[in-house]
């Protein structure tokens, strides 16, 4: 652990600039921390899962580089473990796999993953891809967000939404297709319109991934009886409220 660490943890808070690094190839994280500290970030480097699990719950850090192939915890072990956790399940995350198959980047952005990068990359997209994910995250936290119907609140950084005595934990990209869809509720609206509604720094995701996104969020819909999603041929979309009994 590095002195500016131990520092920030004596004091008893994180920089919201730190950058935890889980990866075992000491070339790939050396390359991750000198890009990162050029662009003006703290960093700490983990070389193994269970470690670097350990400096996530302890630190808090802005964002999480995650290497799926690690020893001692698999990163979509981690990643289960800080989306399941309160104290660490608003961290956002970018998975880091020298695999790049759209079905993998699909397993990962269900599992709760934030961004996806393939080795080999270039350090100008590992800091472009981390301011992203911080500007849109941190968009989302200083106060909460009233979506269309004014009994929906995101209480605090969890993305905690409150709607009809019900409650939805639900992920940045989860909680903005939400809001697209309850805009246009009882209206189709095709994928297009949704994947604009992700913003410039998501723009790269393909219509497969926000489909299965919204297949995903329409699961904790049903789950919580508060409103459904219809999916129709051409990647086409509505909701519809579940009204509760009275």
């Amino acid at each position: 652990m590095n002195s500016t660490k131990q520092d920030l943890l004596y004091r008893g808070f994180m920089t919201d600039t730190i950058i935890q690094i889980i990866e075992d190839e000491p070339l790939h994280a050396n390359l991750l921390e000198r890009a990162l500290r050029q662009a003006c970030f703290t960093t700490a480097i983990a070389a193994d899962g269970i470690r670097g699990w350990q400096e996530v719950y302890e630190t808090l850090p802005a964002l999480i580089l995650l290497d799926l192939m690690l020893p001692g915890m698999s990163g979509r072990e981690i990643c289960r473990l800080v989306r399941s956790t309160p104290r660490t399940r608003h961290i956002p995350i970018i998975m880091l796999t020298a695999v790049g198959t759209e079905e993998d980047r699909i397993v990962g952005l269900e599992m709760g993953a934030d961004d996806y990068v393939v080795k080999p990359f270039s350090p100008r997209e590992i800091v472009s891809r981390v301011q992203a994910v911080l500007r849109r995250t941190r968009a989302a936290l200083p106060k909460p967000i009233r979506l269309v119907d004014a009994s929906v609140t995101v209480q605090g950084p969890y993305f905690e939404v409150s709607w009809q005595d019900r409650l939805l934990t639900l992920s940045t990209t989860e909680l903005a297709l939400l809001r697209c869809l309850l805009a246009h509720e009882g209206k189709l609206i095709g994928i297009t319109e949704l994947v604009a509604a992700l913003g410039e720094e998501q723009g790269r995701s393909t219509q497969e991934e926000v489909d299965h996104v919204i297949r995903f969020l329409r699961r904790k819909l049903d789950n919580a009886r508060t409103g459904s999603i219809d999916i129709l041929p051409g990647y086409r979309y509505r909701f519809l409220r579940q009204e509760q009994p009275a």
